[in-house]
């Protein structure tokens, strides 16, 4: 697949060569060699070495042919979900409750992904999930240059995502801290994940906005990403999400956790970006 990308370089704090620019853009290594071997990145329209200084205000070139696995799913009937952001690069859309992201079949349709295919005029490329029973903001690639970049801002969690969920409210509890447990298998149930001495580091950040004698409207935000992390930590301090089947007994009409905001860095930039969504009306009555 051939890439390409031309660009004037905007809000650079200060100068820098051309291979410390293009680790701060979370270029793969991969990429950075065959920039560097076909002569393919330019400034200001010549070829410069890596040691190289460049600045705001210089124009870039970049060029890639490189192999780009495509998935290929069947397009739902109607794309259901609300576009929030858009542009070139990716999609962020706020994902209802109750239907899964990805298919695990190429012949399963009813998912966000199927939606997506619909929707897009390029194959829709997949960064993150949420489960099936949680609403709100995802990020989808469409140009394949910005992908890896985006999902090393996952791993190195410079892209930050808040999520709101509804709780039994546990009086004795702070109205804000950090929950620290290590996280891992919950021997009597395969499908559940509990804390665990011997589980893996995981850190959930959570501030108390409303509750009433009952539930509390709670905002959290990751340190790690762990599987389930927020349901089994708030469980863990007796704040069990409502609706949730696995961990809780509070029955409700769906699970309420809700992703409401994505942070993260512009590709091929230094700037960041804030996408909110409205947070469901039915979170902030039933803490009142």
């Amino acid at each position: 697949m051939h890439l390409e990308r031309h660009f004037q370089i905007d809000h650079m704090p200060k100068p820098l060569s051309v291979r410390d620019t293009l680790k701060q853009w979370l270029i793969p290594k991969k990429w950075q060699h065959e920039l560097r071997i076909n002569r393919s990145i330019l400034v200001n329209g010549g070829y410069i070495s890596y040691n190289n200084l460049i600045q705001n205000g210089d124009q870039i070139d970049l060029t890639l042919d490189t192999d780009i696995k495509v998935q290929h799913y069947l397009p739902a009937p109607t794309a259901n979900f609300q576009v929030i952001a858009e542009n070139s690069d990716l999609i962020i859309v706020d994902k209802p409750q109750g239907i899964k992201t990805h298919p695990n079949r190429p012949d399963e349709n009813g998912t966000l992904y199927n939606e997506l295919v619909t929707y897009l005029d390029t194959p829709p490329l997949m960064l993150h999930r949420l489960d099936m029973l949680t609403s709100g903001l995802i990020m989808i690639g469409k140009d394949p240059l910005v992908v890896p970049i985006l999902e090393r801002q996952l791993a190195r969690k410079t892209m930050q995502r808040n999520y709101v969920a509804v709780t039994a409210f546990n009086s004795k509890l702070p109205l804000s801290g950090v929950i620290d447990g290590p996280i891992g298998l919950d021997p009597a149930d395969k499908r559940k994940r509990k804390v665990t001495a011997d589980g893996l580091t995981a850190k959930t950040h959570y501030e108390i906005l409303q509750h009433n004698d009952q539930y509390a409207l709670v905002k959290l935000s990751l340190e790690t990403g762990r599987t389930h992390q927020i349901r089994v930590h708030l469980a863990s301090q007796k704040m069990a999400i409502v609706g949730d089947p696995l961990y809780s007994d509070i029955i409700a009409d769906r699970m309420y956790l809700h992703a409401y905001q994505i942070t993260y860095y512009l590709p091929f930039d230094w700037k960041f970006e804030t996408v909110d969504c409205l947070i469901p009306q039915s979170f902030k009555i039933i803490t009142k």
